[in-house]
């Protein structure tokens, strides 16, 4: 890569209101334009629309969806969709004139660019929506990018699961036509290795949200100081409405535990401040938790604090806020180290686990499915009681990880 560069891609499964997701691709933006500030910088993601708005940068679609006609849902039956003979007839007929157009979309999009960048996220997996998803959409603008002579890399990226033998063979071919791989933990790396690439000499760098740039007077506005606050992140974990595996129960149970624990918090004297890692489904979540409040007692309703949380500014605000941090999604997780807060994770995922114990706070991790209310509370005081000591090994930990990243952003753009 040796040739000035003028437009650079971005490329994820990104852009329907995962602030973690928008925060990687925002750190992405910040360090292009830190290093070439004439740069021209497109986005490829699900939702072009939100992606333009949420950062600013013209944006092309990455999902058949928005190439579907509607008229399938509005005139066709459920049932008749669900019918096996007619999907597959929907497939020839509807989806794979589709998937064409959006190819031919893609070749003439990136005509002209100089590098196409896959940066961060559950890049490297088939959980939502199976091979013909990402994995498919991956080695797709691989071979695109190569007959367009346009520089195809892989920065930060998480890996796993990849349970499709389809799948596997999907990225282990897109992986090997980029020109530069990194992953953003070592069980990334390994697990690229049991699916048969051989990652051996790609390097590991920390995911791309530590690297996001610090602004002043984030923290959201409080009518009171007087109490401490405790962050609380819930998620819609196999709720029906969204998650890939479906089981009410499970969620329910999740939000009941979590409820017994907040109003437990309450009891303590502590403020609650929700946030959500997901502007619009963790939104459900809250509204199911506070259902679950609902039949506790004694909850005094001046204690617990909903601002409006819509882009990753707004999340980073509210983090600001708050004395420590009780939540399931990863970037919740590391946006609150980020600013040197303590972090209890509720994880759902080895991805959490890996980055708590990166921390040296695997602690402070505990399983979504395993989890008690009285261990959430022993760790939780725990926590508090450990804080001072907790915000100094953030701390040294995160500028480790800036100083990485910035060796890898020096790495990719330093010379172009």
């Amino acid at each position: 890569m040796v040739k000035p560069v003028k437009k650079i891609g971005l490329l994820g499964p990104y852009g329907y209101g995962n602030l973690g997701d928008a925060a990687i691709q925002q750190a992405m933006i910040e360090h292009i334009h830190r290093y070439h500030p004439d740069a021209k910088v497109y986005g490829f993601s699900l939702n072009p629309r939100d992606t333009e708005q949420r950062h600013g940068i013209p944006s092309y679609s990455i999902s058949r969806e928005f190439e579907t006609p509607g008229w399938v849902k509005r005139t066709v039956p459920k049932k008749v969709r669900d019918n096996s003979a007619v999907r597959w007839l929907v497939r020839i007929a509807v989806k794979l004139p589709a998937e064409f157009v959006l190819t031919a979309k893609a070749m003439r999009a990136l005509k002209g660019f100089d590098l196409l960048i896959v940066s961060g996220g559950g890049q490297l997996d088939d959980y939502w929506g199976g091979p013909w998803w990402h994995p498919y959409t991956l080695l797709k603008f691989a071979l695109i990018a190569r007959l367009r002579k346009t520089e195809y890399v892989f920065v930060s990226v998480g890996a796993g699961p990849l349970d499709a033998a389809l799948s596997r063979f999907f990225v282990r071919k897109a992986l090997s036509l980029a020109g530069y791989r990194s992953y953003r933990d070592e069980g990334s790396k390994r697990f690229t290795q049991r699916i048969g690439f051989a990652s051996d000499h790609d390097p590991v760098y920390p995911d791309l949200a530590y690297s996001l740039q610090p602004a002043e007077n984030r923290a959201v506005h409080l009518p009171t100081r007087e109490r401490r606050v405790v962050g609380i992140g819930p998620m819609t974990y196999f709720d029906p409405r969204i998650w890939p595996e479906r089981d009410r129960s499970v969620y329910l149970n999740y939000l009941k535990k979590l409820a017994a624990f907040v109003a437990w918090l309450v009891e303590q004297g502590y403020a609650i401040l929700f946030i959500t890692g997901d502007a619009i489904h963790d939104r459900w979540a809250i509204d199911d938790l506070k259902v679950q409040l609902n039949g506790e007692d004694d909850i005094d309703a001046s204690q617990i604090l909903e601002p409006r949380i819509d882009t990753v500014e707004d999340l980073l605000g509210a983090l600001a806020t708050v004395d420590v941090v009780v939540a399931s999604r990863l970037h919740s997780v590391i946006l609150s180290h980020m600013l040197r807060k303590p972090v209890l994770a509720i994880s759902y995922h080895e991805k959490i686990d890996t980055v708590m114990a990166d921390l040296g706070q695997s602690e402070y991790c505990l399983s979504i499915d395993e989890f008690n209310v009285d261990a959430l509370k022993k760790q939780f005081l725990v926590l508090v009681s450990n804080q001072p000591s907790l915000e100094a090994q953030i701390e040294e930990k995160t500028q480790a990880y800036c100083r990485a990243l910035d060796e890898q952003y020096d790495h990719l753009f330093g010379n172009l």
